[in-house]
């Protein structure tokens, strides 16, 4: 994200007439998708999250491997940096600087590790840790509300976090019950767990209520009103807009969806065995689709049952919009 997104999304609230809470279903999407495989990570691997750098390149974490990989156009994935933490959520800041959040801890059947600490990586730096944030449960998505500040959504607790990386001081930056998971629900899946600022609001992927959530920002960057149900019985992971307004997010099956902003909700079509246990989404300045990353059915298999785990893959999602 560059500097005059980060204004366009931050800065101006959107003005406009409100729709029905319930998305509308369209029959089918008039997109017609190119899935192509661009880099494949071995099983057991758990490409959780994905952001575009400040050199083009494509930065995954593998959850399962430690580690944080590198995709330059053509030339597969390389090791970018080996960890002895478990990464979760990432995001770039404008001075290239990347943030992670990360586990101390594993995933063994169904089960998932206090994720507390957030990374920094410097240009030409090793990754190192910044802080623990003692307070929170399960740190997942990130996004970059302004230069040096950072928001992170907490999958338990029903929170979004507010970073500001040069005090390293962490505080609430709004919490709601509709950001957590329901009452008694008893599944690791993640409440609160995608984050994108889009036209004046930031919007949350609440996986666990299946909503997609969004919330008003203004000028000072602070929340403005409450939590709006953008769209119900959408079960997201993460997500992505679209040059053209569309928001299409990952559902850690096996589809990938669309949403447009009349909230018409359809389902891409031609998508394959190849992102089985879709993940994450990023959509680079230019290109016409986004880059989608899965886990080959790991959490699948761990958290619910499924069989065994295929490789993990990168895969270019030609022809959208």
């Amino acid at each position: 994200m560059n500097r005059h997104t980060i204004c366009a999304a931050c800065l101006v609230a959107l003005l406009g007439h409100s729709l029905p809470l319930r998305a509308q279903s369209a029959a089918a999407s008039d997109s017609t998708v190119r899935p192509v495989v661009m880099a494949q990570q071995s099983a057991p691997s758990f490409l959780e999250s994905i952001a575009v750098g400040p050199d083009r390149a494509l930065y995954v974490t593998d959850f399962q491997g430690r580690q944080i990989l590198k995709y330059v156009d053509d030339k597969g994935f390389s090791i970018h940096a080996q960890l002895d933490v478990h990464p979760w959520g990432m995001v770039f800041d404008t001075d290239g600087t990347l943030y992670f959040g990360a586990a101390e801890a594993g995933i063994t059947d169904k089960t998932s590790p206090p994720t507390q600490w957030v990374y920094r990586q410097a240009p030409g730096d090793a990754p190192r840790p910044l802080l623990k944030v003692d307070q929170a449960r399960s740190l997942n998505g990130m996004t970059l509300l302004a230069p040096g500040r950072v928001l992170i959504a907490d999958g338990r607790g029903g929170m979004i976090w507010h970073l500001d990386v040069k005090t390293g001081r962490v505080s609430p930056f709004i919490r709601d019950d509709a950001l957590d998971a329901p009452a008694g629900f008893q599944l690791p899946t993640p409440a609160a767990n995608g984050l994108k600022l889009h036209r004046g609001h930031l919007y949350v992927s609440n996986t666990a209520r299946a909503t997609m959530l969004r919330i008003r920002i203004g000028k000072d960057l602070r929340p403005s009103g409450g939590v709006e149900v953008f769209a119900e019985a959408v079960r997201a992971d993460d997500f992505v807009f679209s040059p053209g307004g569309n928001l299409y997010y990952t559902t850690h099956r096996k589809e990938v969806m669309k949403i447009t902003p009349e909230r018409h909700v359809s389902e891409v079509p031609g998508i394959g065995p190849e992102l089985v246990g879709s993940t994450a989404l990023a959509w680079r300045d230019g290109d016409d689709g986004p880059f989608a990353i899965n886990d080959g059915g790991f959490i699948a298999h761990h958290w619910y049952g499924g069989p065994p785990p295929t490789a993990s893959n990168l895969v270019r999602l030609g022809g959208l919009d």
